[in-house]
């Protein structure tokens, strides 16, 4: 049983000690743009962490925060005359991501998903025949993400990434191209 144990412990601590030598946290900022599939541009901004685990592989997350557009059609009947309205509703969303990174030193992969969480909404319509005054939405999205970017080192702590990604948000049959724009800092 001791013998057993010794084992167990050394193994740990071999590979933590092994795994040690790769990780890095890095922090930082990023701005993100996101073509949505239906309602046109989604802009957004947020603080990001990558935690570097192995020599390539490791976890980014973040909070973001973004503003997305949807458009409405909505059909009244007035007398034997049917009327369409467009209504635009600029809906508010915190956002969650837990994604695995895979880092080369030509291009990096994530993959995962994210909670986006409705904060609330205002109406943008400027159609003067038609007034919003109830919105409903879940209060909780869940999305998967994968994305590609590169890594340019502008000093060699302070790393300035383009990246391309693909949300589907599932729970609402919506998602986009995000081409965003992050920079961060190697703490360690």
């Amino acid at each position: 049983m001791k013998r057993t144990a010794t084992l167990f412990l050394f193994l740990i601590l071999f590979t933590a000690t092994s795994f040690s030598q790769n990780r890095s946290l890095q922090i930082g900022g990023r701005l993100m743009n996101e073509l949505t599939l239906y309602d046109g541009l989604a802009p957004g901004f947020g603080a990001q962490l990558v935690y570097r685990i192995t020599k390539h592989g490791g976890i980014e997350t973040g909070l973001y925060y973004q503003s997305r557009k949807v458009n409405y059609f909505i059909e009244a009947q007035n007398g034997g005359t049917s009327v369409t309205y467009t209504a635009q509703v600029a809906e508010r969303r915190l956002q969650l991501p837990l994604l695995y990174r895979f880092d080369s030193k030509l291009l990096n992969f994530v993959v995962g998903t994210s909670l986006d969480y409705f904060l609330g909404w205002k109406e943008k319509s400027d159609n003067g025949d038609i007034k919003i005054i109830s919105y409903d939405r879940d209060a909780l999205s869940v999305a998967v993400s994968a994305g590609i970017s590169k890594s340019i080192y502008l000093t060699p702590t302070l790393i300035l990434e383009p990246e391309a990604k693909f949300n589907l948000i599932v729970t609402d049959d919506d998602g986009g191209l995000g081409l965003n724009l992050g920079l961060r800092k190697i703490i360690f």
